[in-house]
């Protein structure tokens, strides 16, 4: 595993002219399951003050590397279970402009804690309603063959009042055959007024 996913850079464009349209001189985004930073590095680019979370901390050191390389810096890291973490900053009152969700299909914490996204996702999506500030957007990519584009749909629309500008659809490579190699489902919306 090489840490770099090419297909997310339609996200990665996606986070960078968003937060270029946002009337906040340094709009908070918050990257959850951040893994090695691709959209953290895209966020910071255009100005972001991010924060980047994932359980995992040596991912945290491969994207500090991934950050010192991209000639960047001022990303906070945070090695944490995103769940929790998100749990505490609805406690604390915390608001953002963006949040950026890559959760895998499944998965074990650091203390052994089974991750499940079709058990989770509605639980993390309603609890992250409450962290967006007026003007946000959500990118969130998923890799379960449980979920589809229209799930997607329904938990957005459940979760969050008036999604503006939702886009729903698959991420995908083009192979040197012509046929597009599925690698997974996106959903994303912007509630930004210029």
């Amino acid at each position: 595993h090489v840490g770099i996913f090419p297909e997310q850079a339609l996200n990665w464009d996606f986070i960078y002219k968003t937060i270029k349209n946002i009337g906040t001189p340094q709009p908070k985004v918050l990257n959850l399951f951040a893994y090695t930073g691709g959209a953290s590095l895209a966020a910071k680019a255009a100005g972001a003050d991010i924060t980047h979370v994932d359980s995992i901390k040596q991912v945290i050191n491969w994207s500090r590397e991934n950050m010192e390389s991209s000639n960047l810096s001022d990303i906070r890291w945070v090695v944490e279970d995103a769940l929790k973490f998100v749990k505490r900053e609805v406690k604390r009152g915390k608001k953002y402009n963006g949040i950026i969700l890559d959760p895998p299909a499944y998965g074990i914490g650091a203390n052994g804690e089974r991750w499940k996204l079709e058990d989770s996702i509605n639980e993390i999506l309603a609890d992250i309603s409450h962290l967006l500030d007026e003007q946000h957007f959500l990118v969130l990519n998923v890799y379960s063959l449980g979920l589809s584009p229209l799930i997607l749909e329904n938990l957005i629309k459940t979760n969050f009042k008036n999604p503006q500008n939702l886009d729903l659809g698959e991420v995908y490579l083009n192979a040197k055959s012509g046929i597009k190699l599925p690698l997974g489902i996106l959903a994303r919306f912007n509630n930004i007024n210029p």
